[in-house]
């Protein structure tokens, strides 16, 4: 579907289609007494790809949890401290944790929500940037179970489990929040100028290329620009003369 947003410009929504079947939850969210917000650990016993792990907890009402400092981390992997919330040895020898909100395109790494992603804890030698493109964040402490981090492409990798969870972080009360219906994200767009935009989408939808075309009989093509997050978004700059153009977000 196209939709018309601005005088000047044409959106198209994402293409696609998001099955998705939330896993059975460990227990209740817990409140954290230091930021006020809740967190959720999430299983998914066949694995997730980091994709749908985004999509869950959007669908929840929240987001991949992030981490600004140590004494966080702790309250997070307490959550999951357990050999059940990791995958089986891999391979190399080690297994993977469950997924967090660290996300890094070409414009380097960033927390799903805009935060500055300053703290770290990644595990010696991560992160690695091993199977390239999109990386993001899960728990990993080698062989064993830890609070550490590395990175991942996110999809499944030959040799290794796909993570067996997620820890979800909401704001406010996760019982007073509706549950949200997951399908291809919205595009929107803010005209900055007469020939300036943003286009935006959420973080947590990850997952999904920005391409246009100036003619729907014209070949699509993918935006060069890589997202930045702010405030919970994927947000793209651009600029250009053309007297229309259409843009879609393809899965």
């Amino acid at each position: 579907m196209v939709v018309m947003k601005l005088p000047r410009w044409i959106a198209a929504c994402g293409m696609g289609v998001i099955a998705l079947g939330l896993p059975e939850a460990k227990a209740d969210p817990v409140r954290y007494a230091a930021n006020g917000h809740y967190y959720e650990a999430v299983r998914a016993p066949d694995g997730i790809t980091r994709d749908d792990a985004g999509a869950a907890a959007f669908a929840k009402g929240g987001y991949l949890a992030t981490i600004t400092d140590a004494a966080e981390n702790d309250f997070v992997f307490a959550l999951v401290n357990d050999l059940s919330w990791f995958t089986d040895i891999s391979v190399n020898g080690d297994r993977l944790g469950p997924w967090l909100g660290g996300i890094k395109t070409a414009a380097g790494w960033q927390w799903n929500t805009g935060e500055p992603f300053t703290y770290t804890n990644w595990k010696p030698g991560q992160p690695d940037g091993f199977g390239g493109g999109y990386q993001y964040t899960e728990l990993y402490n080698g062989s064993d179970v830890g609070s550490a981090w590395a990175d991942h492409p996110g999809n499944d990798v030959p040799g290794f489990e796909l993570p067996k969870g997620y820890v979800v972080e909401y704001n406010t009360d996760p019982s007073t929040i509706p549950a949200v219906a997951v399908a291809p994200p919205r595009l929107d767009i803010a005209q900055a100028g007469a020939q300036e935009m943003t286009l935006s989408w959420p973080a947590d939808l990850t997952g999904w290329t920005l391409e246009y075309c100036d003619d729907l009989s014209s070949t699509w093509t993918t935006v060069a620009t890589a997202p930045v997050i702010d405030a919970g978004k994927f947000k793209v700059p651009v600029t250009t003369d053309v007297p229309k153009r259409i843009y879609r977000l393809r899965r």
